[in-house]
């Protein structure tokens, strides 16, 4: 590849011919970072050709991205700079818009410039940019009305299960004071039900019967 000189629009036509090849992005990553001194030119180029392509495009633009961003670094942070400025919109773009690949390949490349340190400490801005602020385990329950909650419970726990339960009875408007007491007089009989059944198992008495009645009418 011709490195002699920079132009945009050589760059932009470049751009249109990438693929996912390694070939591909390497040497157009090489053309680059050999111009770094137009680094704000490339970039800019780069955000406005990645807009103007198609979604399924666009995976080899953040795989160009990637390499620009690790191997350019020994020589300089001009490059760090200037895709810091547009990458938090594109990466948030396909998370939002993109299909599962695409998602799939802006959290693999997240995870990979937050451990390599790639922004420095900014890397878990980026995250957070795309995101949200630590965004926790949720389980959202949305009523047929604009109203919803999340509540902050373990996956695949008795909590969850039992909000679960919740969600199918309360097909209608949900009215979060009442369900999130529910929800706790609920975990308060399920703790119940767990110490009968630890009684009845240390004196022999057949109380799970019993104990399994109880865990029925807390769903109900």
């Amino acid at each position: 590849m011709n490195n002699s000189a920079f132009n945009e629009q050589i760059l932009a036509d470049k751009l249109t011919k990438l693929n996912n090849s390694q070939q591909s992005i390497e040497t157009l990553s090489h053309w680059c970072i050999f111009h770094r001194k137009k680094a704000k030119q490339v970039v800019e180029t780069w955000d406005r050709q990645f807009h103007n392509s198609l979604r399924e495009q666009r995976v080899p633009f953040l795989y160009l991205a990637n390499d620009i961003l690790q191997n350019s670094k020994r020589k300089g942070s001009e490059f760090v700079a200037e895709f810091w400025k547009v990458l938090p919109a594109v990466l948030k773009d396909v998370y939002e818009n993109g299909e599962d690949y695409g998602k799939s390949v802006v959290f693999r490349l997240v995870d990979i410039w937050e451990e390599r340190k790639v922004f420095g400490s900014r890397g878990q801005s980026l995250r957070e940019e795309m995101l949200g602020k630590d965004p926790p385990p949720a389980l959202e329950i949305n009523g047929r009305g604009s109203h919803s909650i999340k509540i902050k419970l373990a996956v695949g726990g008795t909590p969850e299960k039992i909000v679960s339960a919740f969600q199918a009875v309360h097909d209608g408007h949900i009215d979060e004071d009442a369900i999130l007491t529910k929800c706790k007089s609920c975990v308060r009989r399920v703790e119940k039900m767990d110490k009968d059944v630890e009684i009845a198992c240390e004196t022999g008495c057949s109380g799970s019967a019993g104990a399994s009645r109880e865990y029925a009418s807390a769903l109900t």
